[in-house]
């Protein structure tokens, strides 16, 4: 089997793949041209075909894991907002029996309640 060489310019840092700045598109049309050279050469097409398939399935779990976050985004979002209208419902409840307690504790004065009697010129 063939390995690539891979240049060693990173500073010592972690070997950096030659795929990385690549997309999973651009590594699937790079692996199709390296197995359309590769059946015209005569050679054995078999780990670029299986690299194809992987590539395949990754973008397929990548495309499900991207389906799955948008969902979970949308619960939260929605939970939020349930959230957000259930305190902000206690909130008037609570104001509504806070201002009835506080209506019901004053005493009118008696002077509102039995005004003075006019008297008659």
């Amino acid at each position: 089997m063939q390995q690539l060489k891979l240049p060693s310019h990173n500073n010592g840092t972690y070997p950096q793949k030659s795929t990385d700045s690549f997309t999973i598109p651009q590594q699937k049309e790079r692996l199709e041209n390296l197995l359309y050279q590769k059946v015209q050469q005569g050679e054995d097409i078999s780990p670029c075909i299986e690299a194809l398939y992987y590539l395949a399935s990754k973008q397929t779990t990548q495309d499900q894991l991207q389906v799955m976050w948008a969902e979970v985004i949308k619960e939260r979002s929605a939970f939020n907002s349930l959230q957000r209208v259930i305190i902000t419902a206690f909130a008037i409840l609570g104001m509504i029996a806070f201002l009835n307690g506080a209506f019901r504790s004053v005493k009118p004065s008696a002077a509102v309640v039995n005004p003075p009697a006019v008297q008659p010129h």
